[in-house]
Parts: structure tokens; C-alpha cells; sequence
């Protein structure tokens, strides 16, 4: 009594959580509820098969058809899907694909030996003619061109003097690039050599100022502390007693 209540409690869980309790060693009522249910599971396999024997081949695409139907209201065009499409295999590919299916069947045609050539829009079969008749079409053509005029001669005189005129050119050119560097070098130097001529000459004046200064504070030095010079010289320089 326990164990069959045990089992089916547990049946109740497993069929609560979508779980199909088969067991090899299940009792004969279990094999009952096993066939019904593999009955149940066979039945939408039917519908599928109905569903590709449609126009469609899709049961999702019947059923909203059929749900248009019933709502559709007649005398008035509504833009509603009351009938079934077809749904092919949709080939993918475009231009490349068509191509490459219009090399296949020309390899196929050329195979066979037959002549699978198609004539596209403006476009024509080269038309061949014969050795003769291309001959004769040649001297037509050169014929028909005008004789030149003037001597037949070279033009080696003149690309050589125009191609040492462009060189004279350039090498004028870089010489009055040189002739501008020297100059502003030049330049250079000599604001620098004029610079230093400037103080050489104004140094003079210089030493003689700083050396009358400093003559200055010294003889300030000696009468704030309290040295007496023991004589003047004419030069200006003070002999101080220590």
C-alpha cells in the first residue's frame, strides 16, 4: 500500500513538472497510459503532413488564413490574406548566380556540340571575314590616309636643345640660391664683427669710469674711518697710512 502510493505521488510530480514517467517494469495500466499518449504525440505529425500537402506547406500560415476568413466582411477590400501563398525555396545569389548557371549551360551546349549562344540586348556576333577580304579592307583603310607633309627627319636637334636650355636654366637658378646664402652669411659676419669693434672701442671709456668709481668709494672709505692720506699723487692715487 505504501509503495503504490509512493509511485503514484511521484508520477504526480514528474507529470506536474512535464516529465513522462516510462519504466520498463511498469504494470499493465502503465503500458495503457503509454499508448494513449504515443497516440496523443502521433496526432500533430497528421496535421504537419496536412500541412505540407497545402499550397503553403506552412500549418502557422493556414491557420492565420483561416482566421482572415473569418473575419473578412464581404463587399469591402479590407487588404486582408484570404488565400494560401506558395512558399518556394527562395533562391539567393542574384546577378552572380545567373551568371554562373549561363557558364554552365554554354559549357553544357559546347559539350554536345551544339550552338547555346544567346544574344543579349545590343549585343551582335562578330562577324569574321576571310584572308582576302581582310586584305582588301587594309589597303582600302591605308589608302584612305593623307600623305604627310614636310620632310621626314628627327626631332634629336631640337630635344637636345631644349633639354640644355632647361638645365642652364636650373643651374641659374641654383646659383642665385648660392649667391643669396653667401650674402646673408656675409650679413651675419659682419653685424657680429661690428659688434665686437663697438665694444673695443667704447671699453676704454669704460675702465676709465669703473677706476674713478672705484677711487671714489675708497677715498668715502678712508675718511668715514678715520685714515689720513699721507700725500696726494697727480694720477689720483691715495697712499693710505694703516
Amino acid at each position: 500500500m505504501n509503495m503504490s502510493l509512493r509511485d503514484s505521488m511521484h508520477k504526480l510530480i514528474l507529470n506536474n513538472n512535464g516529465i513522462n514517467n516510462n519504466r520498463w517494469f511498469s504494470s499493465k495500466s502503465d503500458n495503457e497510459e503509454n499508448q494513449t499518449s504515443s497516440d496523443s504525440q502521433q496526432a500533430p505529425s497528421t496535421t504537419v503532413e496536412e500541412a505540407a500537402n497545402t499550397a503553403s506547406g506552412s500549418s502557422q500560415h493556414n491557420t492565420w488564413v483561416q482566421f482572415q476568413q473569418s473575419i473578412a466582411v464581404s463587399g469591402f477590400e479590407t487588404g486582408q490574406t484570404v488565400r494560401e501563398k506558395a512558399f518556394g525555396k527562395k533562391s539567393r545569389g542574384g546577378k552572380i548566380d545567373r551568371k554562373r548557371k549561363e557558364r554552365e549551360a554554354e559549357l553544357e551546349a559546347a559539350l554536345r556540340g551544339t550552338d547555346n549562344t544567346q544574344l543579349k540586348g545590343g549585343e551582335f556576333p562578330s562577324q569574321r571575314f576571310s584572308d582576302e577580304e581582310t586584305e582588301r579592307l587594309l589597303a582600302q583603310a591605308y589608302a584612305a590616309i593623307p600623305p604627310r607633309a614636310g620632310k621626314r627627319g628627327t626631332r634629336n636637334l631640337k630635344r637636345q636643345k631644349n633639354r640644355w636650355e632647361i638645365k642652364r636654366q636650373y643651374d641659374a637658378t641654383k646659383k642665385q640660391e648660392r649667391m643669396d646664402e653667401h650674402e646673408r652669411r656675409m650679413e651675419k659676419r659682419h653685424e657680429i664683427s661690428q659688434a665686437m669693434y663697438n665694444i673695443r672701442v667704447e671699453g676704454v671709456d669704460i675702465r676709465e669710469r669703473d677706476q674713478s668709481y672705484q677711487m671714489d668709494v675708497m677715498k668715502r672709505w678712508a675718511d668715514m674711518n678715520g685714515h689720513a692720506a699721507s700725500g696726494n699723487d697727480e694720477g689720483g692715487v691715495a697712499k693710505m697710512e694703516t
